[in-house]
């Protein structure tokens, strides 16, 4: 008796980086869904065709990538288009739009990508956020640092990761972390006479995280993570992860809220979204807010008991 194979369940695109350490954890899920995955990897044509790549898509090029999924998807055709990092958020809701599938507006990607749109959306749509200003990096960091408050926390509009976030407590720290910003943003190509970046007050606080996933608008919580070592710079790398979180209820609910309320300002509708908050005595405050599941699935794990540590 032989044994007829099951035919998917669907067929996703699924966009990735080369460099991306989160690809085995989508792949795995897909096949426990049964669901057929085609992988679109950012690279150039030639070096897609001389690594054998399926889908090779320049993922900054925007519409060269939509005319190559396209003609793609003619013959086969998608269910879903997934970005499993940042980079390749915006040019998903992109090709799913123009496929018809269920997705955030490019507009709402874009705004989830870029801080000071992020900000400009979120402070009209009533999310409470910290004050914040842009300024050019070509202007005087002395100036600047004689117009802010402080403390306050220097941040680029696009990297990830906490890249470039810095907090200064006074005018000299200022300067300094500037400085060191400028040189960062610099060395990711971006031209100095073209480039802004915003200065925020700094909100104190114990930071939070808070996984969903949005259907139609409405933000399902899937887990509130509490970050237990205290973030209060001058940097913010990440290092451990706690849940179930221990706020008392009516604060994650409040949490949860904050996030609707970011995520219905900034016109997202559908899929995962990454958020990270400050709670103190006035409640939740939004710092950012991603159109994509939580980074580190690859990190270590430990279970203790009924909850968890997720270390970064």
């Amino acid at each position: 008796m032989t044994t007829q194979p099951i035919a998917p369940r669907g067929r996703i695109l699924l966009l990735m980086s080369p460099s991306t350490y989160r690809a085995g954890a989508f792949l795995s899920a897909a096949q426990s869904l049964g669901l057929e995955v085609v992988v679109g990897i950012d690279l150039p044509e030639s070096l897609a065709e001389y690594w054998h790549v399926p889908l090779g898509i320049e993922f900054s090029d925007i519409p060269g990538s939509l005319r190559v999924i396209e003609e793609y998807a003619r013959e086969h055709p998608f269910d879903a288009i997934l970005s499993v990092d940042d980079s390749a958020s915006e040019l998903a809701a992109h090709a799913s739009a123009s496929l018809g599938l269920p997705h955030n507006s490019p507009g709402a990607a874009e705004a989830a990508r870029d801080k000071l749109i992020m900000r400009d959306l979120m402070s009209a749509g009533g999310a409470p956020c910290p004050i914040y200003r842009a300024f050019g990096l070509s202007e005087s960091p002395e100036e600047i640092a004689r117009q802010v408050t402080y403390p306050c926390v220097l941040k680029p509009r696009r990297l990830s990761g906490s890249r470039g976030v810095i907090r200064a407590n006074n005018p000299t720290e200022f300067v300094s972390a500037l400085r060191r910003l400028k040189r960062i943003l610099l060395s990711e190509g971006l031209h100095e006479e073209e480039t802004t970046f915003l200065v925020e007050d700094f909100i104190p606080g114990r930071e939070v995280a808070l996984e969903g996933l949005l259907t139609h608008g409405q933000l399902k919580v899937l887990t509130l993570f509490d970050k237990p070592d205290p973030l209060d710079g001058p940097f913010f790398e990440e290092t451990i992860y706690t849940t179930p979180s221990r706020h008392p209820l009516a604060a994650q609910q409040a949490i949860a809220a904050c996030v609707s309320t970011a995520a219905a300002a900034l016109g997202l509708r559908e899929g995962p979204v990454h958020a990270e908050l400050r709670v103190n005595d006035e409640g939740p405050w939004m710092l950012e807010i991603a159109g994509r599941s939580i980074g580190g699935l690859c990190s270590t794990v430990l279970e203790f008991g009924s909850g968890c540590v997720w270390r970064n």
